[in-house]
């Protein structure tokens, strides 16, 4: 019972050594978990520490095992075998479990070491295939940003050359249309200035009979013939209307000063139409002003597409005349128009009052689309005796109506109706143009003559 007394006790130190070892061993687990990653330094001495302890103990063990074979070859030796101390076997088994637990302790710490830095270098070796692919999408998403840079860059002087190319051409494009009305007006001035020789030397008769006699490629046809014998009746009945009209128009006898006005656009129920006014002082007699005006008629459209109509009855005072004109679009493009012209004049004692009817038809892709025009024309004295400030001795004033209109075409784009309206308009002012610049070019004439 006595005996059993040391191995209770034995027992009890071995359990609460073990006690001790396992609360030590949970609590260094704890720590490792706690440090993480930057404690693998630590770590690593610790474990040679814990190394060298366990071969400074195993050197322990050997120094205790010599002295054991020592023991032995003494009771060798004497013969007698010493019977050990249980205290010394209780520590010597106590230190031998010691010893294993330390080794099993040192191997979970290597297994569990090693197992970390297997994991740290397999989550690196991820990361760097991650961080490779990220690079290569960002080197390449920079490239292709530079490469955009570049185009954007070259893209402003392309640009640039571009709009100055447009300029040059449609400078080019200006230019030549200039040069172009330039060669006509040329043309035209050279077609007048023959006329003009035809018409001194062999009077109007021989101008007019000269004018027929060139070919033309314009044939009244007998539609022709019914509209314009129709204008003829009718140029009284337009003649009776003169006063009214200008009186409508608020148009002064004496005007001051000259002025244009128009063409304006008015509408009556479904009728549209433009009206163009125009009142010109002239600084000539009101004879002079008169026979220029008259002459200039006679020539303004002595183009050679042209065929005067020889139905007339008073030749003296009447021009019957079909003739084509070309006539300039926005685009540069020419158009012709067909046009049926009637003129007649009336002298009076004060005045001389001209009045005509006009139907321009177009060509090409203005087909089917008309303009119905009236017009009267007032050239009178002004009786300076009358108290009048006006220093011009005549006016002549101007009043023009067209009616734009489609024939035989069921419908027509606005865009169209606009650009034919503003080519009869502009086809009437030029020629309004070209009769006062031939005027003032007889008026010249006339004063020349007169000096000599």
């Amino acid at each position: 019972m006595i005996d059993d007394l040391p191995d209770t006790s034995f027992l009890a130190d071995l359990t609460g050594f073990l006690d001790e070892c396992e609360a030590s061993t949970e609590s260094t687990e704890r720590q490792r978990q706690e440090r993480g990653t930057d404690d693998l330094l630590l770590d690593s001495h610790k474990l040679v520490a814990e190394t060298e302890a366990l071969l400074a103990s195993c050197g322990d063990a050997k120094s205790s095992h010599s002295v054991s074979i020592q023991n032995t070859s003494q009771v060798t030796t004497s013969g007698k075998v010493p019977i050990p101390d249980k205290s010394t076997f209780a520590e010597q088994s106590l230190a031998d479990k010691k010893r294993e637990i330390r080794k099993q302790q040192a191997a979970k710490r290597r297994n569990k070491y090693r197992n970390k830095l297997r994991n740290e270098r397999q989550m690196l070796e991820e990361q760097e295939i991650l961080l490779t692919d990220e690079l290569a999408k960002l080197q390449h998403t920079r490239k292709k940003i530079k490469s955009l840079r570049e185009k954007d860059a070259a893209v402003p002087a392309w640009r640039a050359i571009a709009t100055r190319q447009m300029e040059g051409r449609l400078v080019a494009e200006a230019q030549q249309q200039r040069l172009q009305s330039a060669v006509e007006h040329r043309d035209n001035l050279i077609s007048e200035l023959g006329a003009m020789v035809q018409q001194r030397l062999y009077g109007s008769t021989g101008a007019i009979c000269d004018g027929e006699r060139v070919k033309s490629d314009v044939q009244i046809v007998p539609e022709d013939i019914v509209l314009l014998d129709e204008y003829l009746q009718s140029m009284d009945a337009i003649y009776s209307q003169t006063d009214e009209v200008f009186r409508a128009c608020g148009v002064d006898k004496a005007p001051q000063y000259s002025f244009k006005e128009g063409p304006q656009r008015k509408v009556d129920g479904d009728v549209e139409y433009f009206d163009n006014l125009d009142v010109l002082l002239i600084p000539y007699s009101f004879e002079q002003t008169c026979s220029a005006m008259w002459q200039s008629m006679l020539f303004v459209h002595r183009q050679r597409s042209r065929q005067q109509y020889s139905g007339v009855t008073d030749p003296e005072n009447t021009i019957a005349v079909k003739f084509r004109i070309p006539c300039p679009r926005e685009s540069g493009e020419p158009v012709n128009m067909l046009i049926l012209l009637v003129t007649r004049r009336y002298v009076e004692a004060d005045r001389m009052v001209l009045v005509w009817r006009a139907l321009s038809e177009g060509e090409g892709d203005f087909t089917g689309m008309h303009s119905d025009e009236t017009g009267w024309c007032v050239t009178r004295a002004v009786n300076a005796e009358a108290g009048d400030i006006v220093v011009m001795p005549t006016v002549m004033q101007t009043f023009v109506r067209f009616i734009p209109m489609s024939v035989g075409v069921m419908s027509r784009c606005e865009y169209d109706v606009n650009q034919f309206t503003k080519l009869v308009v502009l086809s009437g002012e030029e020629d309004g143009v070209e009769v006062a610049r031939m005027m003032e070019s007889l008026l010249l004439d006339d004063t020349d003559d007169a000096r000599t």
